[in-house]
């Protein structure tokens, strides 16, 4: 059995992809399982109500030694323990390539698309020739919608909307009220403490000699956050402290005004002076190229 898996603090494209990618496998004949590293947020949560699917078990089990498959990371410090001593298989992934190695050649794509379900999109049907069925279709599209903003990122390419407009037909739903319900659950931030804000998503890089996690909330309104601000960054400060990070930032994206707010916390407690960054949403694209200039 392969175990199919995204990255810690899972977003939409890490579940949906890992859900497709694991009947994609089977389909081939090599039985998979698709697994979540952490909780389903709002917005998974409508896609998969969506899609009449249910989200993957949480994996609890130790890995040493199984056969994986990733999807949408490369970067150790983004999976689980124990994943070097997996017998790694395979990797689907739009972002830059990370940390990883493997003990054998695998299968893996990496291409410069808005996110892992396009290239999912695109090795299903123009290299295997499969259509997927209204449920995938459906995981596929909102994972796309997600991760580009609904289309509106510097991301996106023509590959995505290609795959969107493919998609979109497949699914046998309302485009438009689909999107409208995605982008909504998006920035609804009720009901989360300020850990689990700040772990909605949240991803962990080395960056030259620095070790930090970038966290990305996506509001609607720059006011929505502002009576959480302080106990998230007295998170962040605990945070930063506990996991000695040299920084843990948070990346305040306002997806109305196409406008980020970043905030840092150095590993000394002391919080840098809010960054604003006009006319970026993307934390891998626009975001973390920033900071890695300014870290240097």
């Amino acid at each position: 059995m392969i175990y199919v898996f995204g990255h810690k603090y899972p977003d939409s494209d890490s579940i949906c992809s890992a859900l497709v990618t694991a009947q994609w496998l089977t389909a081939r004949g090599l039985p998979a399982t698709a697994w979540r590293l952490g909780e389903i947020n709002h917005e998974t949560a409508y896609i998969l109500r969506q899609a009449e699917c249910d989200a993957p078990a949480l994996l609890t089990a130790p890995l040493n030694g199984r056969d994986v498959w990733l999807v949408d990371f490369s970067d150790a410090e983004q999976g689980p323990e124990g994943l070097a001593e997996c017998c790694l298989l395979g990797l689907i992934d739009h972002h830059r390539l990370g940390s990883l190695t493997s003990a054998e050649p695998i299968d893996a794509w990496i291409r410069r698309v808005g996110s892992t379900a396009t290239l999912l999109w695109q090795i299903m049907t123009h290299e295997y020739a499969m259509v997927p069925d209204r449920h995938q279709s459906t995981l596929l599209l909102g994972a796309i919608l997600s991760d580009t903003v609904g289309m509106i990122s510097a991301t996106v390419t023509e590959a995505d909307r290609r795959a969107v407009a493919a998609l979109s037909p497949l699914c046998g739903i309302d485009y438009e009220a689909f999107l409208d319900g995605l982008l909504a659950a998006k920035t609804c931030l009720d009901g989360y403490t300020p850990e689990g804000l700040l772990e909605k998503d949240l991803k962990r890089f080395v960056i030259g000699a620095y070790t930090l996690e970038v966290a990305q909330l996506e509001v609607a309104s720059p006011t929505q956050l502002s009576d959480q601000l302080a106990p998230l960054l007295a998170c962040m400060r605990q945070r930063c402290r506990e996991q000695a990070l040299d920084y843990v930032m948070l990346a305040v994206s306002d997806i109305r005004r196409r406008h980020t707010d970043l905030y840092r916390v150095a590993r000394d407690g002391t919080s840098l002076p809010v960054q604003a960054l006009p006319g970026m949403l993307s934390r891998k694209k626009e975001i973390l190229p920033w900071i890695g200039a300014h870290l240097m």
